[in-house]
């Protein structure tokens, strides 16, 4: 049977199954970071975690190093996983399927996935074979862990992340209106930079404005941490860049430019992807994006754009990082409204880390 109450030994172990599933943070996007603990008489006998997206889930890396246990010896046993098992045929057969097959006695769950394909009817499953069910252990840190992938399969659109770095008394930028080719600002240490570049690493794509790579020229890539760099978004509506002058055009991967111009010299830039787009109506335009793979994307500017994106609701999380020095003058930093869930001290910097409360 389900039960809502579960012990501390139960935390102790799905706890421990949170961290190997975190082993997966930039592999198994846009499918959840999954974790598994299979314990016997309170020690721990196997360890998965899911490794790399269309690879084997975390319960078969786990119960595939305990070959020679046997059902009488598993029914004993207590796997915890930080996501209900799945039910269904998908990359990989369900995981349902061995547990039972291997005769698991219990199996503890973090949450319900929230993939209609299983939501609930992974542990009606396990009810039905036999198996002992619990659910709702560290939901919370479950939720939090793979909060990109259940915004995906409740929403359209892709998790936005907002980024911008201000000044201590509110300035994103000494300039109001910077010259074209002046270069970037740095505001911040180069602690905060290496963790912009990690933030960076775990988005499918990065965004900004026509003004961000005229003032500034940005690679928008990965350079400091390991991991791919995302997709880099431009939005030009009139087409007024010569995309391929700049640094994003002459990296490798691919460019989305996204323009609402009614004809386009396509061979302007090889690897430059010229996309009409509803830009009048953000929304549409994210929804294009999710259309083309886009699952999450890093806003980092400028000005005008965040703000775009505040006013209209169209955020899931804002990182917004501080020095701790003044410019006293220049462009104000975009205002936001949201849930500190985070607070990080960054070498002289703070950072603040925002949920939208919508």
């Amino acid at each position: 049977m389900t039960r809502s109450n579960y012990s501390s030994e139960d935390e102790r172990w799905m706890r421990l199954a949170l961290e190997l599933a975190e082993n997966g943070l930039k592999t198994t996007s846009p499918n959840p970071m999954v974790g598994c603990v299979i314990v016997l008489d309170n020690i721990v006998i196997a360890e998965g975690w899911h490794e790399k997206l269309g690879e084997a889930h975390a319960e078969v890396n786990a119960l595939s190093k305990i070959p020679n246990h046997t059902r009488e010896q598993l029914k004993k046993a207590t796997a915890y996983v930080t996501l209900e098992p799945c039910c269904h045929q998908g990359k990989t057969p369900p995981c349902t399927e061995l547990l039972i097959e291997r005769g698991v006695g219990r199996v503890v769950s973090s949450m319900v996935d929230p993939n209609g394909l299983v939501s609930g009817k992974g542990h009606e499953k396990l009810k039905e074979a036999g198996i002992e069910t619990t659910t709702g252990v560290l939901s919370d840190e479950a939720r939090d862990l793979n909060k990109k992938f259940i915004h995906l399969h409740s929403s359209d659109l892709p998790f936005v992340t907002l980024k911008w770095a201000q000044s201590k008394d509110g300035f994103i930028d000494p300039e109001i209106d910077a010259p074209t080719g002046r270069g970037s600002y740095p505001i911040t240490s180069d602690e905060s930079m290496v963790y912009v570049h990690e933030l960076r690493s775990l988005h499918t794509g990065i965004l900004v404005g026509r003004k961000t790579i005229e003032v500034d020229d940005p690679s928008l890539n990965v350079r400091e941490v390991d991991g791919e760099s995302p997709i880099r978004i431009v939005i030009d509506p009139d087409l007024r860049l010569d995309i391929s002058n700049y640094k994003v055009a002459k990296l490798e991967g691919e460019v989305f430019l996204l323009h609402n111009k009614a004809e386009v010299d396509k061979n302007a830039s090889k690897n430059v992807r010229y996309l009409n787009a509803p830009l009048q109506n953000l929304e549409s335009t994210l929804k294009l994006m999710r259309d083309l793979g886009i699952h999450s994307v890093l806003i980092e500017g400028g000005a005008y754009t965040l703000r775009k994106f505040i006013d209209e609701r169209l955020w899931n999380q804002a990182y917004v990082f501080s020095s701790n020095t003044n410019l006293k003058d220049g462009l104000k930093a975009p205002k936001i409204e949201g849930r500190i869930i985070k607070e990080i001290h960054l070498d002289i910097d703070s950072l603040k880390i925002y949920n939208n409360p919508n």
